[in-house]
């Protein structure tokens, strides 16, 4: 956990510095769709192995995201992100499984000179990951720690306002089992559609 923390203020030193100077700030909302979501553990228990992975029903996810421009080119700031829990049934349980993370940002964009889109850009994300994974009908994990986030993705903008993109993401925690330690992962493909609020 101390590492963890160690990560989130480092990534969060790096980018503070750039608020000092003067550029263009702006808030992302965003509601998306889950294309792709699964969750997985790994470990062993003292009488069982229960790792596992299973895909999860597509759930909604909820964001917002404040952006400071650097340059034309280049934006920073932070976020976070709600995706919903969903629920399957593996193995004669019922499992729920989602995340919620707050993270720092970089954006870098290209300019497009067109009638609709006005540009297209990348995203790195990094911060604190808080998974949630519960069971129903059978032995299950006791607890799950905060983790690392790891989010990237790619997405275009129309008319300089809305903004539509693909974001990849990972969230990590370690969760216990009959007193051992096990990694938990959510990791999320979603589709994203949002609108720009220029401050």
């Amino acid at each position: 956990m101390r590492k963890l923390l160690v990560a989130v203020l480092l990534a969060v030193a790096m980018v503070a510095p750039a608020f000092a100077a003067k550029g263009d700030m702006y808030i992302d909302g965003k509601l998306g769709i889950g294309v792709s979501n699964s969750a997985k553990t790994s470990g062993e228990g003292k009488s069982s192995d229960i790792s596992f992975g299973f895909e999860a029903k597509t759930p909604f996810s909820l964001g917002a995201e404040f952006f400071y421009g650097l340059m034309d080119n280049l934006s920073v700031g932070f976020g976070a992100n709600y995706i919903s829990d969903s629920e399957v049934d593996y193995d004669g349980m019922t499992i729920k499984s989602g995340t919620t993370n707050i993270y720092v940002a970089v954006k870098p964009e290209a300019k497009i000179e067109s009638n609709i889109f006005s540009s297209i850009y990348a995203v790195g994300q990094l911060g604190l990951a808080m998974v949630r994974m519960d069971g129903s009908g059978g032995d299950w994990i006791d607890s799950i720690d905060n983790g690392i986030y790891l989010g990237a993705g790619l997405g275009v903008t129309i008319k300089d306002v809305v903004f539509v993109e693909f974001i990849f993401s990972s969230s990590n925690g370690a969760g216990k089992y009959e007193g051992r330690t096990i990694n938990v992962q959510y990791t999320a493909t979603t589709f994203n559609i949002g609108y720009k609020f220029a401050l």
